[in-house]
């Protein structure tokens, strides 16, 4: 026995080989029904790859209003006074949204695909989110008393009414 005979020829499409002697195949085996659930397992996968970039899309819409809760309790446990610790949450807590805010488009960007279309539903609905921790922001600042919003914080630029009249004392009426 030569060696020879063991050759495999490469050149021979594998699938040509399955369909040409029915003998090779294992019981129960349909080529046609294969080639079907072949392509029927395709189509659910890019259905599923579908279902996944959209629901990634709205992980990502929905985080910051996800966040509010959280960022809620931390401005409570933050306390009201004016020291460094509360100012910092409260510079951290109003410069993060603005800062998503003005990246809403390269956030979205790696997420923009034909199945999940232009998202504009995606990206106001960040934006309301990220606007939400803005006013969760600009409130604590109201509570700690440091956002001038009432008429005593502006004294200094209201002019000074003039006198209506005068009195005189004098030590004959004392």
């Amino acid at each position: 026995m030569s060696l020879s005979q063991w050759k495999l020829d490469y050149s021979y499409s594998s699938k040509n080989c399955r369909t040409s002697d029915s003998n090779f195949n294992p019981p129960g085996f349909y080529s046609s029904a294969a080639t079907v659930q072949h392509s029927a397992e395709a189509d659910r996968s890019a259905d599923q790859h579908e279902h996944l970039a959209r629901k990634r899309a709205w992980d990502t819409a929905m985080g910051p209003a996800k966040s509010l809760p959280m960022n809620m309790f931390m401005m409570y446990m933050a306390g009201g006074g004016v020291s460094i610790f509360p100012i910092m949450m409260v510079g951290m807590m109003l410069f993060r949204p603005l800062k998503a805010l003005f990246s809403v488009n390269s956030t979205f960007k790696p997420l923009e695909s034909p199945a999940t279309g232009a998202m504009i539903l995606h990206k106001l609905i960040f934006c309301l989110g990220n606007l939400g921790a803005i006013g969760l922001a600009i409130y604590k600042v109201h509570t700690m008393g440091l956002l001038p919003n009432t008429p005593s914080d502006w004294l200094e630029f209201i002019p000074q009414p003039g006198r209506a009249q005068y009195s005189i004392v004098d030590e004959v009426f004392l």
